[in-house]
C-alpha cells in the first residue's frame, strides 16, 4: 500500500470513491432517500479545491482504495471513504493512522472528526471518543445524524 497527497486531476475518483461508500456502508445507518440526495450530482469545484488542497490517497496496487483529508486549519480529519472493494482490508486505518502522524508533525495535538453513524465503531476502535449524536449538514440539503469524535494524539 502506498500514501499520496491528492491533486486536483484525482477529484473524480475521490468523489467516485465517496459516493460508492456511502451507498455501500450506510443505508443500514440512514433512510436510502436520504442517501441518494447525499450522493446525487456531480463533482463541484468546491470538492475539487478540497481534494487539492487537503485530501490524501491510499493505494494499493496503483489502484485508489481509500481517500481522507486532513484540515489543518480546522484540526479535523475528513472524507474518509473506503472503495467498498477494499473495505475490512486495514486500509482506512493505515490511512487514518498517516493522517494523524501527519498531524503529529504539524505540532497538532488533537484531531476531530464528524463520523457517520455506521462509522463510529471504526473510530472507537482507532481510539476516537465521542458519542454524543448531532446533525450534519450535507451541502446538498440533506440533516444526517453524525457523531462528533476527537482523539488527543500523543
Amino acid at each position: 500500500m502506498e500514501i499520496r497527497k491528492a491533486s486536483r486531476l484525482d477529484a473524480q475518483v475521490a468523489f467516485d470513491i465517496r459516493n460508492q461508500a456511502i451507498m455501500a456502508a450506510c443505508p443500514e445507518s440512514y433512510e436510502l432517500e436520504k442517501l441518494k440526495i447525499w450522493t446525487s450530482g456531480e463533482l463541484t469545484e468546491q470538492f475539487t479545491r478540497f481534494v487539492d488542497d487537503y485530501c490524501y490517497l491510499a493505494l494499493v496496487d496503483g489502484e485508489i482504495a481509500a481517500t481522507g483529508m486532513l484540515d489543518t486549519q480546522t484540526s479535523k480529519v475528513e472524507a474518509m471513504f473506503v472503495a467498498p472493494k477494499f473495505m475490512g482490508c486495514g486500509v482506512g486505518k493505515a490511512l487514518l493512522e498517516f493522517l494523524e502522524s501527519l498531524a503529529k508533525k504539524l505540532g497538532i495535538g488533537q484531531l476531530t472528526l464528524d463520523a457517520t453513524l455506521n462509522a463510529a465503531p471504526f473510530y472507537r476502535s482507532c481510539g476516537y471518543k465521542g458519542d454524543v449524536i448531532e446533525p450534519y449538514f450535507s451541502p446538498k440539503g440533506v440533516v444526517l445524524d453524525s457523531i462528533v469524535m476527537t482523539k488527543v494524539l500523543e
